[in-house]
Formats: C-alpha cells, structure tokens, sequence
C-alpha cells in the first residue's frame, strides 16, 4: 500500500519550499490542509485560527486531513504536515487534546519516517498565515519532536540548506 511520507516542522522551516521542489521533480505532493483552513476563517471573519480558537482550529484541520486521506494515491506521496501535528499544537498552548487524535490510526496513512525542517532563524519570516513569532516556532518544534517520537515515528531532521540539498537528503532515504 502507498503511504504518506509526512514534511513537518514548525512554521517558517522550509516545508512549503521542500514539496514545492519534490512536487517539480514529478512526485506526487499535497499541501498544507492547515494554512488552507486558515484562510477560509480569516475570509470568513472567524477565530478559528492557531492563534485564536486553536481547538475549533484542530478540529477543523482533522475534519479536512480525514477527506484528503480518503483519496487513495496511486504512489507514495509527500504531505504537508500530518495529524500528529494538531496533538503538537494543541500541547505547545497547553490545550486538551481529544481522544480522536490519540486513536487515529496513523501507520495506516502516513510511512514511518517523517521528515522534519527545523528551526532556522535566518529564513523565519511571518506572513498572513503565520503569526507566531519565532520562539513560539522553536516550542512548536520541541513539540513535534515529542509527539512524533511518541507515536513511534522514525524522525530524519533535514539540514538547514538549501532547497535543493534538503531534497537530496530525503530522496537519499531509502524508500
């Protein structure tokens, strides 16, 4: 079966950059679903937002990630973010998390090995869509590095480098 190979990190990492390039190389990548939800609320005029109704946020997040992975793929693919993401969110701001995150059957979607672009200060900028600032990134990381972990993830931190040698390094990864 064709799995998911999930790009995390906390904002402003590279992520966005690294599928774009995989996604040029001819490989079956998919978007961040988050920063979609993000701006239907902000059009919307709610708060459902990372930064305001983080839970409403999540929820919305997991009830669009759910549609996404009912589409089969034909091919291993690349994603923008996963699911255990929400449950890294939600601990950074000390949130409950719901138990729907916890038993979400992650090793049916998503490969073992996620990557993971770090904290990088030097390319950290914010946008209408990322309002943390970057020591909140640099929590937000510890997170995901925790959940991950306790998933029982296999993690590959890509180096802070260029496009180009952070798509090198995970195409380098046995598949």
């Amino acid at each position: 079966m064709n799995k998911r190979y999930i790009i995390t990190g906390a904002p402003g990492t590279g992520k966005t950059s690294v599928l774009n390039a995989l996604r040029k190389r001819g490989y079956l990548c998919y978007d961040e679903i988050s920063r979609k939800v993000i701006i239907k609320q902000q059009q919307l005029g709610t708060h459902k937002t990372p930064w305001g109704d983080l839970s409403g946020f999540v929820d919305l997040v997991y009830e669009h990630t759910l549609i996404a992975l009912q589409c089969p793929i034909e091919s291993d693919a690349f994603v923008d973010r996963g699911v255990p993401d929400c449950i890294a969110y939600l601990r950074e701001k000390s949130c409950e998390v719901p138990e729907y995150l916890f038993t979400f059957p992650f090793k049916q979607y998503y490969a073992a090995t996620v990557f993971l672009t770090p904290p990088w200060e030097e390319i950290y900028s914010n946008d209408p869509q990322r309002l943390q600032s970057y020591q909140e990134a640099v929590r937000i990381h510890e997170q995901l590095i925790q959940v991950y972990q306790n998933l029982n993830f296999k993690i590959e931190i890509l180096p802070k480098a260029t496009v180009v040698e952070r798509v090198d390094c995970i195409l380098g990864f046995s598949f």
